[in-house]
């Protein structure tokens, strides 16, 4: 073989190798960004306060909280946040932050117990919620195992919960451990994963005109990316420009801490239309009336 032909043949084989590899990467632009619905925010415990009637009047369309961490820790803002942004109008949803320390059946189940008794409080057993796994950082379990702890909330709520992932860059800890993983997954487990859609969490230490982040192949593609966040109590966001900056003013106010971060939150974008989103919404959302 000739040295051109042989030149072509490995271009050839490393693109055959690329395309089957089980982690692609992704690069968006801030002009892309903008043509994406920059309509979603998230929250945990934080003692803050939070006006959901003015997160809605600057576009924000859905509303996160985290509800329950691990095996025993319940967060003491959910209840309250879920009552005033129901009366504000916007949509609900409610993570839990696996532990891989803690058994994920017992998790889950305590997990869905205080959506429910929440909602309960709050009457609003008959809204739709959407449900969330947070898998990341030194607590992440393996990807078959949140495919097996999205099975169980489908089994009792009907509806497959989103996913949050941190996925590393090629090269960065965890890569190789996350491929293996991806690579051992099940028929079954790929299909469920793929069901759940992801959230991909990717700030950047400064930023630019563009963010490239992981997506397993195994989804498709990303449905929501969290592109701002706080990073060791500084916050932190991938995009320039003002719309995201994770700045909302008078929409949130943290209880203490750092000054920077006193009106700064998680915000996320849904990669689609505002038809799609609605479509995502509804067919991955459940009512605690409906629970099984």
């Amino acid at each position: 073989m000739n040295s051109r032909a042989s030149f072509w043949s490995c271009i050839a084989v490393a693109s055959f190798l690329a395309a089957c590899a089980p982690i692609r990467t992704e690069t968006v632009s801030v002009h892309h960004a903008r043509s994406l619905l920059n309509n979603t925010v998230d929250f945990g415990w934080d003692s803050g306060v939070v006006r959901p009637a003015l997160l809605r009047s600057i576009g924000v369309d859905l509303m996160i909280h985290r509800a329950t961490r691990g095996a025993s820790k319940t967060d003491v803002d959910y209840t309250r946040r879920e009552h005033a942004a129901r009366v504000a109008g916007l949509k609900w949803g409610a993570y839990h932050y696996v532990n891989r320390a803690g058994n994920l059946d017992a998790q889950i189940q305590r997990f869905l117990h205080e959506v429910a008794a929440a909602a309960r409080r709050n009457g609003t057993t008959a809204y739709p919620l959407l449900l969330v796994l947070d898998n990341e950082g030194r607590d992440r379990v393996s990807w078959s195992q949140l495919a097996y702890a999205a099975q169980r909330v489908r089994a009792r709520t009907g509806a497959w919960p989103l996913l949050y992932c941190s996925v590393p860059l090629p090269g960065m800890p965890g890569f190789a451990q996350q491929e293996h993983e991806l690579e051992a997954l099940t028929g079954g487990e790929r299909t469920v994963l793929k069901a759940c859609g992801l959230w991909i969490p990717r700030y950047g230490e400064q930023t630019s005109t563009h963010m490239t982040f992981s997506v397993p192949r195994v989804f498709g593609t990303w449905s929501f990316w969290q592109y701002c966040g706080d990073i060791s109590g500084h916050p932190r966001t991938a995009l320039l420009g003002p719309e995201f900056s994770g700045n909302v003013g008078a929409a949130y106010t943290r209880s203490g801490g750092r000054a920077s971060l006193r009106h700064f939150c998680d915000r996320s974008l849904f990669n689609g239309s505002r038809a799609s989103f609605e479509k995502y919404y509804r067919e991955h959302s459940t009512a605690v009336v409906m629970w099984r």
